[in-house]
C-alpha cells in the first residue's frame, strides 16, 4: 500500500504563459495565472484529490474548458517509501476529447434548461450467440457465431432520466425470441450434431448512459435563405452499460414439427446420478452497446441502437452446456422424446461417431451464452430541452 507523506497536484498548460486562465481562475481562487498548486502534509493523496475534485467540480471543468484549446496535462507527484528507499510515482493523464462534454459549457446548458426525461421504445432483430448453430468454423463464440438464418425479433420499452447534460440512467423491459440451429452451420461436426432450439427472452435491466456527442442548436432561429449562422446537427450519440435479469425457456423442435420445453427433458442428465445440477431459468446479464438518435422535434426522436450482452450468468440459453449423458438412462427415465433431444446426431461425418457418446463434448462449457439486439428506437419526452440558445436572426 502506498502511504502518501506529501502530495502536490499541478494543473499546467504548455502555452499558459501566453494564455492566462483569466476570470475563471480568479473565481476559483487560483494563486497564479498559469498554475494551481495545492499542498497538504496531513491528508492522503486519495482524500486530497476527492476534496479538490468534488468541492470544485464545476470550477474544475471550467478551467479544463479554457485550457483545452491546445493540450493540458495533469501531473500527480506522490512521494512514497518502499523499505528505506524513496520512490516517486509519476502519473501523466492527457486530457482530451473525453472531458470536453463534461466541461463547464455543457454543464451551463443543463443548468439553464433543467432536467430531461423521456420514454423510449424500440423494435428490431435479435441474434443468439450460443453453442448451437453459428459459423462454419470449430470453436468460435461471441460475434464470430453470428448467423443471419437465426435472426428473430424483439422489442423494448424504457424510461430515461438525465442526471446531467451527458449522463442518464434508463430502466428497460425487453422481450423477444432467440434461436439457433446446427442445420444453419456449414461446419461438419456442428451440422452433424443437429441440435436446434428457440427461447423467449424477458429481460429487466437498469443502464447508465454517457452521451459522447450531443445535438447543436446554435444559429439563426428561422431558416432564412442565405442568412448567416451555424447549422443545426440534431443527432445525439451515446454508449451504455448496465445490469439486468433475464428469464428464458429453451425449446426444441421434434421431427414432427412439435416444439417441446427442453429443461424438463434433462437432455444432459441434469439432476441425474453423475450429471450436472438442474439449471435455473433466470440469469443475470450485462447489457452494453451504442446508440444514435435524431431529434425530429423537441419532444420526439428516432434512432438506432445496438446492444449486446457482454456477459450472462448462464450457459443454458440453448439447453446445451457440457457433455453427452448416457442416452439409455435418459430414455428409461424420461422417454424417447427426451432421448432424441439429448442426441439427435445425423451420423453423417467422415469420422465414425460411436453409438454411445456418453462423456463426449456436446457444447462449449468454457463460454457462457449471450444474445444481442439491433433496435430502431423512438423516444417521447414530456419535458424536452428548450434549446433557445440563439438570436432570432
Amino acid at each position: 500500500m502506498l502511504n502518501g507523506i506529501n502530495s502536490t497536484l499541478i494543473v499546467q498548460h504548455s502555452k499558459l504563459i501566453k494564455r492566462p486562465v483569466g476570470e475563471i481562475g480568479k473565481r476559483c481562487g487560483l494563486r497564479s495565472r498559469w498554475s494551481y498548486i495545492l499542498e497538504s502534509s496531513s491528508l492522503s493523496p486519495g482524500t486530497l484529490f476527492k476534496r479538490f475534485f468534488f468541492s470544485n467540480f464545476q470550477c474544475f471543468f471550467g478551467i479544463i474548458n479554457t485550457l483545452l484549446i491546445k493540450n493540458a496535462i495533469i501531473y500527480v507527484k506522490i512521494p512514497t517509501f518502499a523499505g528505506m528507499k524513496k520512490v516517486y510515482l509519476y502519473y501523466s493523464i492527457v486530457l482530451g476529447i473525453f472531458l470536453l462534454p463534461l466541461s463547464g459549457r455543457a454543464q451551463y446548458f443543463y443548468n439553464r434548461f433543467g432536467a430531461h426525461n423521456e420514454w423510449v421504445f424500440g423494435a428490431g432483430p435479435s441474434q443468439a450467440l450460443t453453442d448451437i448453430g453459428g459459423s462454419s468454423t470449430v470453436g468460435t463464440h461471441f460475434l464470430k457465431d453470428f448467423n443471419f438464418d437465426a435472426i428473430r425479433y424483439g422489442a423494448f420499452v424504457g424510461y430515461r432520466d438525465f442526471i446531467n447534460s451527458v449522463l442518464a440512467v434508463r430502466g428497460t423491459l425487453t422481450g423477444g425470441m432467440i434461436s439457433g440451429n446446427d442445420a444453419y452451420s456449414s461446419e461438419e461436426y456442428r451440422n452433424n450434431r443437429n441440435i436446434n432450439f428457440r427461447s423467449p427472452i424477458v429481460e429487466l435491466s437498469a443502464q447508465a448512459e454517457y452521451y459522447f456527442y450531443q445535438s447543436s442548436h446554435i444559429g439563426h432561429r428561422y431558416h432564412i435563405k442565405h442568412a448567416r449562422g451555424f447549422k443545426r446537427f440534431n443527432i445525439d450519440g451515446y454508449v451504455f452499460l448496465g445490469i439486468g435479469g433475464t428469464y428464458f425457456n429453451p425449446q426444441g423442435q421434434y421431427i414432427d414439427g412439435t416444439w417441446y420445453n427442453l429443461r424438463p427433458l434433462h437432455t444432459e442428465g441434469e439432476g441425474m446420478p453423475g450429471g450436472p445440477k438442474e439449471y435455473s431459468q433466470f440469469a443475470f446479464t450485462t447489457p452494453a452497446g451504442i446508440g444514435f438518435k435524431y431529434n425530429v422535434t423537441p419532444q420526439f426522436t428516432i434512432g438506432l441502437e445496438v446492444s449486446d450482452r457482454l456477459w450472462t450468468s448462464t450457459d443454458y440459453l440453448d439447453d446445451a452446456h457440457g457433455t453427452y449423458y448416457d442416452n439409455n438412462a435418459i430414455l428409461q427415465k424420461y422417454g424417447p422424446i427426451a432421448a432424441y433431444f439429448a442426441d439427435p446426431s445425423l451420423h453423417q461425418v467422415n469420422q465414425e461417431i460411436p453409438p454411445d457418446r456418453t462423456g463426449e463434448e456436446r457444447a462449449d462449457a468454457k463460454h457462457n451464452d449471450a444474445y444481442m439486439f439491433t433496435f430502431i428506437t423512438m423516444t417521447y419526452s414530456p419535458s424536452p430541452f428548450h434549446r433557445r440558445t440563439r438570436s432570432k436572426f
